[in-house]
């Protein structure tokens, strides 16, 4: 029977009421991360509940974690019975995050056409070839937090659950730093994505044709074509190229060598090291190195080392051919006497950009004479009239300031010139090797000299004579550095 009840019959039969204290309720939710406290009110002379008796009820249920007294005492003060109040909160933990790696490329090979600034399209650059250099940041590697323990309302530690470690892949020619948190390039070359994990190849293999199924290719490092480069597009690359099939109507650019086995048609191929070419036809080639090839039919050529036609045919015959290192071939021109130019050695170069800045030269000082008219004139009419209009104050001006830069010029370009004529003075002895014929029809020029040939010639060298004019020699073990 409870109080109430006995109250009640107490009150039935003239007895004493039983006094009823006020009591302080405690509870708490089921993860005990939180505390609530609810009072009752006294009743019958029971006692009311204290700010102490509070206090006590908490600290003897073991709550400890901050403990707001100060709303448990606003409970009492305004008498709030059966309100229950949130009086003490854990703190969750807060888990660690799991191990991440973030890339800085896309991890996928999808060709895509690139976009310019202003929406624009290229689909000759379809993203290919991704260029990297040894030392460049692939990968940003997070390792996983321990996390934040929490603390329940009786003050006890929750402990939080660890990040779990990630797993990532170091791939052929990248590396990963010591305290591994960074995935860096340890090669320069084409980064791709294979097997989970990026990689570099130091050698760009395209296994089909350059065409509109791959773009363009600009590359830092070697690059193989195993099959064509079609019609206007370009491969250029750091190192060297190697195309197996041929090049038509395109672009090739290589600081190193440049090798087609099959040849080249309509192209332009450039190179800071050697050409070898199967064949050549109308094409524009240029090389610091040496440059061969079985045939070359018409185009130009301009080889800072050795032109050396002697594998299979060794034809040349059509365009203009210069070689600064040597010239040696089997057939240059054609039996139908096809014009054909061939310009050898440094100082035949340095001969025509002697005539070019002569008559530059002659140019310039044309127009500073017609200058110095012009300012003549006006400054006579300044001297008249004691001013000049605006416009013609401006001209004056111009006028003189332009003569004064032509002169300049003309300087800088006479003291070209006489450094050209020191080097022709010091150039030694050359030579064009023609191993089987030499036809009518084809020009040959060493240094200032001019050799038109005008009958055909089997097994003969073309080089000076003692008065320095160019004339034929008999075909002896002399031949080009390089060209034998």
């Amino acid at each position: 029977m409870n109080e109430d009840s006995i109250n009640a019959n107490a009150k039935k039969e003239g007895e004493e009421r039983i006094p009823i204290n006020g009591a302080v309720v405690i509870s708490f939710n089921e993860s005990k991360m939180e505390a609530y406290l609810n009072i009752t009110e006294e009743r019958d002379g029971g006692d009311p509940v204290t700010f102490k008796g509070i206090k006590e009820e908490v600290e003897g249920c073991g709550v400890s974690h901050e403990v707001n007294f100060d709303e448990a005492k606003v409970l009492i003060d305004e008498k709030r019975y059966g309100k229950k109040i949130l009086i003490s909160k854990g703190k969750k933990p807060v888990n660690g995050r799991d191990g991440r790696i973030d890339y800085l490329f896309e991890t996928t090979n999808e060709l895509v056409p690139k976009k310019g600034k202003l929406g624009e399209v290229d689909y000759k650059d379809l993203g290919l070839v991704r260029n990297i250099v040894e030392g460049e940041l692939i990968a940003v590697i997070y390792h996983p937090d321990e996390g934040v323990p929490g603390i329940n309302v009786f003050g006890q530690e929750i402990p939080p659950v660890v990040g779990k470690e990630i797993k990532y892949v170091v791939g052929p020619g990248t590396a990963v730093n010591p305290q591994e948190t960074e995935i860096k390039a340890a090669v320069s070359g084409n980064l791709v994505w294979q097997k989970g994990c990026f990689a570099i190849e130091e050698t760009l293999v395209i296994k089909e044709d350059i065409d509109v199924s791959t773009g363009n290719i600009d590359f830092i490092g070697d690059v193989l074509v195993k099959g064509n480069v079609a019609e206007n597009f370009t491969v250029k690359s750091k190192k060297n190229i190697t195309i197996n099939g041929t090049v038509t109507g395109a672009t090739v650019i290589a600081d190193g060598t440049v090798v087609v086995n099959l040849g080249s048609v309509n192209s332009d191929i450039i190179a800071k090291g050697d050409v070898k070419l199967g064949f050549c036809e109308s094409s524009k080639i240029e090389c610091h190195g040496n440059f061969s090839s079985q045939s070359v039919i018409g185009g130009e050529v301009f080889c800072g080392g050795v032109v050396n036609l002697t594998q299979s045919r060794g034809v040349v015959f059509g365009g203009k051919h210069t070689a600064l290192g040597g010239f040696v071939a089997n057939n240059i021109g054609s039996e139908s006497y096809t014009k054909t130019q061939v310009t050898l050695g440094n100082s035949a170069v340095l001969t025509e950009e002697k005539l070019e800045l002569s008559n530059k030269i002659k140019d310039l000082e044309e127009r500073t004479k017609k200058l110095l008219q012009v300012a003549e004139v006006l400054q006579e009419q300044k001297k008249n009239t004691g001013q000049l209009p605006a416009d013609r104050e401006a001209m004056l001006t111009t006028a003189i300031r332009s003569r004064f830069t032509f002169q300049r010029e003309v300087k800088m370009l006479n003291a070209r010139i006489n450094e050209i004529e020191k080097e022709l003075d010091s150039a030694g002895d050359q030579y064009i090797v023609i191993h089987k014929n030499l036809w009518p029809g084809v020009t040959v020029r060493i240094g200032s000299e001019l050799l038109i040939v005008d009958r055909h010639l089997t097994k003969v060298m073309i080089g000076k004579d003692d008065e320095g004019h160019l004339t034929y020699l008999p075909f002896t073990a002399k031949s080009p550095s390089g060209g034998g």
